[in-house]
């Protein structure tokens, strides 16, 4: 499920283009959502035992799991941390019974994702498995290296918030905007993905090949990254700073000849909705049942919920949004093309980004894993000192992104699919 390659024993015809990287294959733009034929991406054992016993309040499954799989494994520091929180429950007294629908447990094919609605309570309702159309940018076939992309279709939607939210700041006024269909990273960007464009000629800008090691301690912590994890590859890139994150954009363009660039705010918003009116792609409520986040300081009338206080593994949580996007709430913030500005007055209303020169903040989106669900709302708006790193509320640690493209950019045929 988490597999960012081309599922094995699935060819298709590729758009191949001429640059090379090093002594890679060329890069390849596919489409690799089946027409004809499933393909199946097989879930480990590891990731099925974990999918039995995430959701559960008893200490023992979890030092169960940690037994067999060492604390160093994939799923461990979460764990380690879900076994103390229930055990402490447990010794409380306060044998918390949820009334949540069963998860749905099936291997799923590459274009298949799980979904689920949450009620005020935070209690897991009506679990489906949708379909996505994804499209897979191949940068690396040899070394399994790839972005996966997910279509969005073009609409019409109310971006910000009522003031009856919650939460709700000044800077949320509804207003409509037209967003024209584009595709959006399925996950946030990955350090091993973060490093190979690292790698290639420079465009404009310089890229440090692991942003995500802390030069400097912080005021406000970003979150902690698992330590003797091997897995580290799949935890989304953070402390990037906003012309890193377009210069990424743009060495992707070079090797790729297609215009990849960061979302836009009206772009992201859109895209976390997935057609929700609600504060969460979920429902009133978010929950670390299907977030990332600081589940310590609930949202409405939910309960606390255990908190890893760590980045984890992109998609690790299993839950996507309906329209097939992972970790649009908590893990890492996420930049945007925007510059920030107070109000929405003179935003574009067609999906633009709203941009000046130099201005003092740059749009970050999402929330990470150390923020309450109260900031990672779909209609928060974030803002950060776009070149600025080192201890300050405003910086750019804890930020990473996800890539973006117009559907009319890509330009994919017919000959690219299977």
């Amino acid at each position: 499920m988490l597999s960012l390659a081309t599922p094995v024993g699935w060819t298709a015809p590729s758009q191949e283009i001429s640059t090379r990287v090093g002594n890679t294959q060329p890069v390849r733009v596919v489409r690799v959502t089946p027409k004809r034929v499933a393909t199946v991406i097989r879930l480990s054992e590891e990731d099925r035992e974990w999918n039995a016993i995430r959701n559960s309040n008893d200490p023992q499954a979890f030092k169960t799991f940690l037994a067999k799989y060492g604390s160093g494994s994939k799923y461990g520091r979460l764990a380690e941390q879900l076994a103390e929180n229930a055990e402490i429950e447990r010794l409380r007294g306060r044998d918390r019974r949820y009334t949540d629908a069963p998860l749905i447990m099936r291997e799923l094919a590459f274009d298949e994702f799980q979904t689920v609605d949450l009620t005020p309570e935070g209690n897991i309702v009506n679990p489906r498995i949708l379909k996505s159309e994804v499209v897979a940018i191949e940068l690396d076939r040899e070394k399994g290296i790839a972005l996966e992309l997910v279509r969005i279709p073009g609409g019409e939607f109310r971006m910000g918030s009522p003031e009856s939210e919650a939460g709700r700041l000044p800077n949320e006024k509804l207003h409509e905007v037209a967003v024209p269909e584009f595709y959006m990273g399925r996950y946030e960007v990955t350090r091993r993905q973060w490093a190979f464009v690292a790698a290639l000629p420079k465009v404009r800008d310089d890229l440090p090949p692991n942003p995500s090691q802390p030069e400097a301690p912080r005021g406000r912590r970003s979150p902690r990254a698992p330590q003797n994890n091997d897995n580290t590859d799949m935890l989304p890139v953070e402390n990037v700073t906003w012309s890193q994150a377009v210069e990424f954009c743009r060495r992707l363009e070079k090797i790729t000849g297609k215009r990849f660039r960061l979302p836009t705010e009206a772009e992201w918003e859109y895209a976390c909705r997935a057609g929700s009116t609600k504060p969460f792609a979920f429902g009133d409520t978010l929950t670390t049942r299907v977030a990332n986040i600081n589940g310590e300081v609930p949202y409405g009338a939910a309960k606390v919920t255990p908190t890893a206080g760590r980045l984890l593994p992109v998609g690790s949580l299993g839950i996507a949004n309906a329209f097939g996007l992972f970790d649009m709430h908590g893990n890492v913030w996420e930049w945007c093309q925007d510059a920030f500005v107070e109000d929405y007055d003179n935003a574009p209303t067609d999906g633009s980004a709203y941009d000046v020169v130099n201005p003092i903040y740059r749009v970050r989106r999402g929330g990470s894993a150390t923020y309450k669900a109260e900031l990672c709302r779909c209609a928060m708006r974030g803002r950060a000192e776009p070149e600025r790193t080192g201890p300050c509320i405003t910086c750019t640690g804890g930020t990473g992104l996800r890539v973006a493209i117009l559907a009319e950019d890509l330009k994919l045929t017919d000959d690219d699919a299977e």
